[in-house]
């Protein structure tokens, strides 16, 4: 105990040297604090010692917190020697009680001993006076009676010896007593009293110590644990990344973290403990104090704060720099609540990010499916168109009505590849390409589409860097954007494109072309649905709503990334990045060149005709007998094998790919290269190569008309299956 009183009065001293600061107002404070501590620990009095400590906690409890915060080793200082639990001024409480107990005992003691003298005297006093009472009477009994005298004298002198014994080992006890306590208040938690038998009232007092010393050690152990989870919480609280907060029963703030201020855009000097919920709300900036359900609608601000009072409760609260802050509030038993605030921003950019890249394949795989369909139906249209028109005189009144259906037909054509296009499943041609030089060769076309009102601007930075892509899609694509921002500028306005090296949000080194104009813009909410096929805000009849969307695909399929920004009343901006290509590393074939010869028409060979669609097979049969052909069909692979094996030979085998069963005609083309070595096959289909190549395992280079075909298509492909000159003696199809 008094080691402890010592160590507290050593760092009170230290506390007085490092606080003695002139002109500061607030050290002197803690000076005057300090300097009741020293005399705190020489005060005799109890009743003054407890009005000094009084006055220490409140003169405590009125300093500024922050100030304290700023000088942690003062607050260290006088938490511990006038605050936490075996403070100095319990140690010395403490002190004072031993000592009286002490000076109470030794005035026991030395009482008791004071009386039995007393008491002996007068014992022997009286006893003296009866003897000399009775000396004339006794007198003559003197001799018999000396035996008797003296055995009373030594039983008086017996008694005073236990007397006095008695006394002695009563200060002993007392003494190892005040001793062991004296240890204990010094700060040896290791003494102990000795064993004491005796039932009296050092016996109690020994047995009263043992308990005292059990408890103050208990209380040791329980203080040192508390000190130490009270470090461990103020070092989570205060490191953790999120916002943490509490609030009591009353609504008001009772502690907080850095990151709370900081994260709410708080004044962090303005916050402190007692603030109400209301004052806080105050603080806040105007756009943030909304707050906002994980739905999306707005809450009450009064029901929230009941409700958060009462059962667990998360929100939103949104920042005018587009921050999204997440509060997560739990009640606590005693009352009260706390939060903890995360900012989910980012997560909330990935996630839009994610819904948006899973709509638009969902779209790309359901304007797929749909473009094929298109395809084997205009397979049959285009075909009887063309039957039709070759059969009709050139005078005929239904001629000019077949051609403009015919002419319809192909326009249709062009829809199911830019729906192709989107889903990245047309079949594209990709060519060695310096990005600035094409658009430099369009520039010309790209004036003319944009009209006289719009100025073409060309900030071209990539002279000597070379993409693979397909040329003619990519024109395609510059002639749609171009279009479209003229649409944007009907008053006229600034086109520009720009290219320069840049990196893909993976890290790779591509080439970034920015077409940029100065129009109308788009309106936010219509931004995330440019690039859905059909989609466009122009009046019915000016638009297809396809151009966006075949560029996104186009792009997408060609590995490159798109992007676009906008703001209403000053333009928008689509970013294409397209990789950069080594051409020594690619192994390219070369591009086989169609010209417009003529081909010969049929010798009446008979031709095998496998389509499972009823309308596509008749169009096919007429088709290929007027182009001079037998035919045979079948509508299967079993059908298909059967009627190879008839008697009448085939000399080609034209089939579709998907034949609505298990086998489809790339089966049916290995069976036949397995039993018929030599006979040709020519494969059809309205999908694209590259799902044929995944889904029905196409081999690449494998004869193949793509659906919808035109007479001419048909009669070449069949040409150079069956290995006939293309010389011009013998006519065109038509």
């Amino acid at each position: 105990l008094r080691e402890d009183l010592l160590q507290f009065e050593y760092d009170v001293i230290n506390l007085i040297e490092e606080a003695s600061v002139p002109d500061d107002f607030k050290a002197r404070e803690i000076l005057r604090m300090a300097e009741r501590l020293q005399l705190g620990a020489k005060i005799s009095s109890l009743s003054e010692l407890n009005g000094l400590y009084q006055r220490f906690k409140f003169q405590y409890v009125q300093m500024d917190p922050l100030y304290l915060g700023a000088n942690p080793r003062w607050k260290d200082i006088l938490e511990r020697s006038g605050i936490d639990p075996g403070n100095l001024f319990e140690l010395r409480r403490q002190q004072l009680l031993l000592e009286q107990q002490s000076r109470f005992l030794l005035s026991s003691t030395r009482a008791i001993a004071d009386q039995l003298s007393l008491e002996v005297a007068s014992f022997v006093t009286h006893v003296g006076g009866q003897a000399d009472e009775r000396a004339s009477d006794v007198s003559r009994q003197l001799n018999s009676g000396l035996s008797r005298i003296a055995l009373f004298t030594i039983l008086c002198v017996v008694v005073a010896g236990a007397g006095i014994s008695v006394v002695i080992r009563l200060s002993q006890n007392l003494g190892l007593v005040t001793r062991v306590m004296t240890r204990l208040a010094e700060g040896d938690s290791a003494a102990r009293m000795p064993k004491i038998i005796e039932r009296d009232e050092i016996g109690e007092l020994v047995e009263a110590f043992d308990v005292f010393r059990g408890n103050a050690l208990e209380m040791q152990k329980i203080s040192e644990s508390l000190r130490q989870q009270t470090k461990l919480l103020e070092t989570v609280f205060s490191s953790i990344n999120d916002g943490l907060s509490v609030f009591d029963e009353n609504d008001k703030l009772r502690a907080w973290n850095p990151q709370y201020a900081a994260m709410l855009k708080l004044p962090a000097d303005r916050l402190k403990p007692g603030l109400s919920m209301e004052e806080v709300q105050a603080l806040l900036p105007e756009a943030a104090r909304d707050s906002w359900s994980l739905q999306g609608g707005v809450l009450d601000r009064d029901e929230l704060r009941l409700k958060r009072q009462l059962a667990s409760q998360r929100f939103e609260r949104r920042f005018e720099d587009g921050r999204i802050v997440e509060f997560r509030s739990s009640p606590l038993p005693e009352g009260g609540f706390v939060t903890l605030y995360s900012d989910l921003t980012e997560r909330k950019e990935i996630e839009s990010q994610l819904r948006q890249a899973q709509k638009m394949e969902v779209l790309g795989q359901l304007t797929g499916g749909v473009a094929h369909d298109f395809n084997n139906l205009l397979a049959a249209v285009i075909g009887n168109l063309q039957l039709v028109e070759m059969r009709l005189d050139p005078d005929a009144k239904a001629r000019p009505a077949a051609e403009r259906a015919l002419t319809a037909a192909e326009r249709g054509e062009q829809v199911t590849q830019r729906l192709l296009a989107f889903s990245r499943k047309q079949r594209l041609e990709p060519e060695v390409t310096i990005l600035d030089e094409l658009i430099e060769g369009v520039q010309d076309l790209l004036e003319y589409s944009v009209g006289a009102k719009v100025d073409l601007k060309l900030e071209l930075s990539t002279p000597d860097c070379l993409i693979l892509i397909d040329p003619a899609q990519l024109e395609n694509a510059l002639l749609n954007l171009a279009i479209n921002s003229a649409s944007a500028m009907a008053e006229g306005g600034l086109l520009s494109m720009r290219t320069r090296l840049s990196k893909s949000s993976n890290g790779a080194q591509g080439v970034l072309l920015e077409v940029e104009d100065t129009g109308v813009g788009i309106p936010p909410e219509y931004l995330s649905r440019v690039f859905e096929p059909f989609f466009t805000t122009k009046r019915v009849g000016e638009g297809s709503g396809l151009g966006l969307s075949m560029v996104y695909g186009f792009v997408k399929q060609s590995h490159g990334e798109v992007d676009i920004e906008s703001v209403v009343g000053k333009g928008t901006r689509v970013s294409i990045w397209l990789p950069l290509t080594d051409p020594l590393l690619l192994d390219v074939p070369e591009t086989e060149v169609e010209d417009n010869a003529l081909y010969h028409l049929g010798e009446g060979e008979l031709l095998l005709v496998v389509e499972d669609d009823p309308q596509v097979r008749v169009m096919v049969v007429d088709m290929l007998e007027s182009l001079g052909f037998n035919t045979r069909v079948a509508s299967s692979y079993d059908e298909a094998l059967l009627a190879l094996k008839g008697e009448e030979p085939i000399s080609l085998v034209f089939t579709d790919i998907n034949l609505g069963e298990r086998r489809t005609g790339v089966d049916l083309q290995k069976q036949i290269k397995e039993q018929f070595v030599d006979l040709p096959v020519l494969l059809t289909s309205g999908l694209p190569v590259v799902q044929l190549e995944q889904q029905f395992g196409l081999q690449s280079g494998a004869a193949l008309l793509t659906k919808p075909y035109t007479r001419d298509s048909l009669l070449a492909a069949i040409n150079n299956r069956l290995g006939k000159a293309k010389q011009g003696d013998v006519g065109n199809a038509n």
